[in-house]
C-alpha cells in the first residue's frame, strides 16, 4: 500500500483511541443514567482494545499486543452483551444488576478459558502463527456470533417494545425516543462484523495489500459512532429513574391480574362506553392536553378512571396509543388558534406552546402526520377557516 496511509491510519487511530478514552471517562462519571452508561464505557472499552491490540502488532510491539488479545478476543463475545444492559437499564426494564445476569457472560468465560488453554498448550513463538491463530479466528467467530445475537434482540425486542411502551404511557416522547439507539447499534453492529471479517481476511493473508485502508474505513465508522454517541449522550434527560415508575405502573403484577380478570369477566361494553364519554367530556373541558408532560397516569388521576381500563378505552375502543390521541386533542388547538384572524401573524412557536407541544419540531412533526402538512402551509392555504375537526 501507498507509504502515505500509513500516516493517516496512525493519525486516526491516535485520534479514535483518544476520542474513546474521553468518552469512556463522560460515560463513567456523568450523574444522569449512570448504571446504563457504565455498560456503555464497558462496551467503548472493548471496542478500543480491539484497535490498541492490532495497532500495536502492525507497530511491531507483538509481545504487548498478544497479551491484549487475552481482553480483546474475549471481549468481542460481550461487546453486544454490554449493549444489550446499556438498553435494559436506560429504558428501565431492570434497576439493578442481579446474580442471574451472570449468565450472559457465560460464553465470554467459555472462551476465555479455551484461550487460555490453547495459548498455554502452543509455545509464545508460534503465536502468530498456525494453529493458535486458527484458535483465535475460530473463538472470534463465536464471539462475534454472541454478541451479534445480542445486538439483534436488543434492536428487535428491547427497543421496538420500549418504544411501544412509551407511545402508551407519554404524551411527549422526544426526549426519551430511542429511535437515536436503534441507529447507533444497528452501525455497532456493522462496525462489529466489518472489523471482524477484516481480522479473518488479514489472519488469513488475503488482504494484506489494502489492510491499512480497510482499517481506516473501520476507524472512520467509529468516530462517526463515538459522535454520535457523545452527542445524545450529553443531551439526553435523565430518564432512567422516570422510566422505572413507567414500567412499574404497566407491568404491575397486581395491574396486569386485574386487567387479566376483567377481561375474562368480559366487561360490560356499556361500562368501557361509559369512560369513554367521560374521557371525552374531560378532554374538551379541562384541556389536559395543554400540559406538555402528561402521562397516561396523570390523565388517570384526574378522570378517576383505572390507569388499565383508560388504556383499554383509548387502545381498543379509538385504536390509538396515548400518544397518539393526545396529540390529535394537541393538533385540532393548534387548528383552532390557527383559524382566528387574530392570530394570523402569530409565531409558530408560541401556537406550539399554547397548544400543548414543547417544541417547535415534535409540533410540526404531529401537525404534518395528522393534518398532512406544516402548520405554516396550513394557515398560508387558509385551510383553518373551515375549522377541520380530526377528533373522532
Amino acid at each position: 500500500m501507498e507509504s502515505y496511509i500509513w500516516p493517516v491510519y496512525n493519525f486516526l487511530f491516535i485520534f479514535v483511541f483518544s476520542i474513546s478514552i474521553v468518552l469512556i471517562f463522560i460515560l463513567l462519571f456523568m450523574k444522569k443514567n449512570k448504571k446504563a452508561n457504565i455498560n456503555l464505557a464497558l462496551f467503548i472499552l472493548i471496542i478500543a482494545s480491539t484497535h490498541f491490540t492490532h495497532y500495536l502488532h502492525i507497530m511491531d510491539y507483538k509481545t504487548i499486543a498478544f497479551y491484549l488479545t487475552f481482553f480483546s478476543v474475549p471481549g468481542i463475545s460481550v461487546a453486544g452483551v454490554f449493549i444489550y444492559f446499556y438498553a435494559i437499564f436506560i429504558t428501565g426494564l431492570t434497576d439493578r444488576f442481579k446474580p442471574v445476569h451472570l449468565l450472559h457472560f457465560i460464553v465470554f468465560f467459555i472462551i476465555l478459558i479455551i484461550f487460555l488453554i490453547s495459548t498455554l498448550h502452543y509455545n509464545f513463538k508460534i503465536a502468530a502463527s498456525g494453529k493458535l491463530q486458527t484458535y483465535f479466528v475460530f473463538l472470534l467467530g463465536v464471539g462475534l456470533i454472541n454478541s451479534s445475537c445480542y445486538i439483534f434482540y436488543t434492536l428487535l425486542i428491547i427497543i421496538k417494545k420500549y418504544n411501544r411502551k412509551i407511545e402508551n404511557y407519554y404524551s411527549d416522547i422526544e426526549q426519551i425516543s430511542f429511535n437515536w439507539l436503534f441507529l447507533l447499534t444497528t452501525l455497532l453492529l456493522v462496525s462489529l462484523i466489518y472489523w471482524c471479517i477484516g481480522f479473518w481476511l488479514s489472519a488469513f493473508k488475503i488482504i494484506n495489500i489494502i489492510e491499512p485502508l480497510a482499517f481506516i474505513i473501520n476507524i472512520l465508522l467509529f468516530i462517526i459512532i463515538f459522535f454520535i454517541t457523545i452527542y445524545y449522550i450529553i443531551n439526553q434527560p435523565e430518564i432512567f429513574k422516570q422510566n422505572l415508575v413507567m414500567n412499574v405502573e404497566i407491568d404491575n403484577p397486581q395491574i396486569v391480574s386485574e386487567t387479566n380478570k376483567y377481561s375474562k369477566q368480559n366487561i360490560d361494553i356499556n361500562k368501557h362506553n361509559e369512560y369513554l364519554d367521560k374521557l371525552k367530556l374531560f378532554m374538551i373541558n379541562n384541556k389536559p392536553y395543554l400540559n406538555e408532560d402528561l402521562t397516561i397516569r396523570d390523565l388517570s388521576l384526574e378522570t378517576d378512571i383505572p390507569i388499565h381500563h383508560l388504556s383499554m378505552v383509548i387502545n381498543n375502543l379509538l385504536n390509538k396509543n396515548f400518544y397518539t390521541f393526545i396529540n390529535e386533542y394537541r393538533v385540532q388547538e393548534a387548528i383552532n388558534i390557527l383559524s382566528d384572524p387574530a392570530n394570523k401573524d402569530a409565531n409558530i412557536l408560541s401556537i406550539a406552546f399554547r397548544s400543548g407541544f414543547n417544541s417547535k419540531t415534535t409540533f410540526n412533526s404531529a401537525f404534518r402526520k395528522i393534518i398532512g402538512m406544516t402548520p405554516t402551509t396550513y394557515r398560508d392555504t387558509q385551510i383553518s377557516k373551515n375549522n377541520l375537526s380530526i377528533i373522532d
